[in-house]
C-alpha cells in the first residue's frame, strides 16, 4: 500500500520524517524532494571532491552525484521508492534507478543524475528533482537499515562503499 498525502504529512511533521519539511511539496501519493546544492562529478579517475553551489549546469553525458536537501527518517514499517519528477525527465535528465530506501534509513538521499538531452540543463538549489513514495510493509523488519545499512546517517552525496 502506498501512503496517501495525509499520511505523508503525518509522517513528515509528527514523526520527524522530513527535515526541513515543506507542505507544498506533498502530492496525492508522494512527496517532492529538493536538491541540496551539493554535488560530485564523475571523471575517468573517479569522483571529484564535493562542491556546494546555488546553480549547476549539466552537459550531455556527464554523471553527477547529488543529494537531497531533506534529511529523511524512514518509518520502521515503510520502504521508500524514488522516481525522477516527470518535469525533470521531460527536460532530459535521468535518475539512474538506485531509488530504493529501506525501513529505518536515516540521512539525505544520494541521487545519480545524468543529462541525456543534447542541450545543457541547469538545476538550482532547492529545486524539486525527485518524488518519494512510501510503501507500507506487512510489519517492521527484524533488522532495519539502522542496523544493516552502510549509508545510514549520510549527509552529503556519497560514493559507493
Amino acid at each position: 500500500m502506498i501512503l496517501p498525502d495525509y499520511k505523508l504529512i503525518e509522517w513528515a511533521r509528527n514523526n520527524g520524517g522530513l527535515s526541513p519539511f515543506e507542505p507544498k511539496c506533498v502530492n496525492p501519493a508522494s512527496v517532492d524532494l529538493r536538491w541540496s546544492g551539493r554535488y560530485k562529478i564523475a571523471y575517468s579517475s573517479g569522483w571529484s571532491t564535493m562542491f556546494d553551489t546555488d546553480k549547476l549546469t549539466f552537459t550531455r553525458g556527464e554523471l553527477y552525484l547529488l543529494d537531497t536537501l531533506e534529511f529523511i527518517t524512514m518509518p520502521d514499517d515503510c520502504a521508500g521508492e524514488l522516481a525522477l519528477k516527470s518535469s525533470m525527465g521531460r527536460q532530459g535528465l535521468e535518475h539512474l534507478h538506485a531509488g530504493y530506501v529501506d525501513p529505518q534509513f536515516s540521512g539525505t538521499l544520494t541521487l545519480e543524475i545524468e543529462n541525456r538531452a543534447p542541450w545543457p540543463l541547469t538545476l538550482t538549489r532547492g529545486q524539486r528533482i525527485v518524488q518519494l513514495f512510501l510503501h507500507r510493509c506487512e510489519s517492521a523488519p527484524v533488522r532495519g537499515y539502522n542496523l544493516t545499512g552502510r549509508y545510514n546517517g549520510q549527509c552529503v552525496p556519497t560514493e559507493a562503499k
